[in-house]
């Protein structure tokens, strides 16, 4: 009896967990999807989730013993993603991200001279925080680079609704990374037997890395037609393909850096999924690596 209580029990625990899930998605799917319509409006919400992304990476590198200076992380961050849309919005020649970057870096660097002091992380403090700044600020950048393209849509069947092309394009990302860690969660519960990564996702499998490709590879296809995107259908699965392979890389990504101070959720913030970093570590590798897909193979 004991031991049908047990099962009883986890599967109770298991039926909660999927229902905050589900919950959780369906208040913030919509709210992103709609917020991708306005450029500005992907400008703010993408400078604050990554202070909100660069406070829990910081919180973890703290957990290890680290110490991330804090306000110069949140400051390079956003500052990478505001010159993503302002070099957009004001069509300047140079590279503003670059600008950012070593002009933190330079700054940064001349502060630690000054306060100079005999800990023995200090070196490991400084690179860090900008590593961290860089990672979460310039993915999510990418964001309002997406929603910067211009490519026109060809109809489709969503051509009747006044969609920016940029959206369109956000909602390929969204689509292929969201529906790919979903089928590759189900496909492994269900089938999954070899170890995709034992030591860092020892719940991650490949027969379900195979199921997430697989649903990749057919999201980039049927949202061709769909939102009328200026690619063939053998460019779409491509695009699904790629994503559908950088996306478990970022996943684990993530969980390279939990694994290596002892934690299991980068944060709380969204019933169900843990924090930022846990929801949306996928798309720090997928968006970029899109951005720059779509731009060359367009």
């Amino acid at each position: 009896m004991d031991g049908e209580n047990d099962d009883s029990a986890a599967s109770r625990k298991i039926r909660s967990f999927l229902f905050q899930r589900l919950l959780s998605a369906a208040i913030l799917i919509p709210l992103l999807l709609t917020l991708a319509w306005s450029y500005w409006g992907v400008v703010t919400v993408v400078s604050i989730l990554t202070v909100v992304g660069l406070r829990e990476l910081y919180t973890i590198l703290q957990h290890g013993g680290y110490r991330p200076r804090l306000m110069l992380g949140y400051t390079v961050g956003v500052a990478l993603c505001l010159a993503s849309a302002l070099k957009q919005s004001l069509n300047v020649t140079f590279d503003l991200t670059l600008l950012v970057m070593f002009g933190a870096i330079i700054v940064s660097l001349v502060v630690e001279i000054r306060r100079y002091e005999e800990h023995s992380k200090m070196l490991a403090d400084w690179a860090l925080t900008l590593a961290g700044a860089f990672y979460i600020g310039g993915a999510l950048g990418h964001f309002i680079l997406l929603r910067s393209l211009e490519y026109p849509l060809d109809g489709g069947l969503l051509g009747f609704l006044p969609m920016p092309p940029g959206a369109a394009w956000i909602y390929l990302v969204f689509g292929i990374t969201w529906l790919q860690d979903t089928m590759a969660y189900f496909v492994g519960r269900t089938f999954g037997q070899r170890k995709l990564a034992p030591i860092l996702s020892p719940k991650k499998t490949w027969e379900g890395a195979w199921g997430g490709m697989a649903i990749s590879v057919l999201v980039g296809i049927i949202f061709v037609p769909i939102f009328g995107l200026p690619v063939s259908l053998g460019m779409g699965a491509l695009l699904g393909a790629i994503g559908g392979i950088v996306g478990p890389l970022g996943d684990l990504a993530e969980s390279f850096f939990k694994r290596q101070v002892g934690l299991k959720d980068a944060g709380h913030l969204i019933p169900g999924h843990g924090g930022l970093l846990d929801r949306a570590d996928s798309l720090f590798f997928v968006a970029p690596v899109l951005f720059y897909c779509i731009t060359i193979l367009t």
